[in-house]
């Protein structure tokens, strides 16, 4: 990988964490779940970025997936996403 398309795949990363951080927010405030939400913020952001970016959105998407699919509560504000990826990477 060069260092370009780490940059784009640690950049969608970091989106798909901001994008539930929000997500969590207006769960929040106005206590109703829209399935179509993830659907929608690929189409409308995320499917015109480079397949870098696109593959680190949804692997911090997965990665989110599978953790709280274990019972771990993840604080978004707290979480590395990037060191998750980093060491879900290394041992592939």
């Amino acid at each position: 990988m060069t260092l370009e398309t780490k940059r784009e795949y640690l950049q969608g990363a970091l989106g798909a964490r901001d994008y539930l951080r929000r997500s969590q927010a207006g769960l929040k405030l106005h206590r109703q779940f829209q399935p179509k939400t993830l659907r929608w913020e690929y189409q409308l952001h995320i499917q015109g970025k480079p397949a870098e970016y696109q593959a680190g959105f949804l692997d911090a998407i997965g990665a989110y997936m599978l953790t709280t699919l274990e019972g771990v509560l993840v604080d978004l504000y707290r979480w590395e996403v990037l060191r998750v990826l980093e060491r879900a990477n290394h041992q592939n």
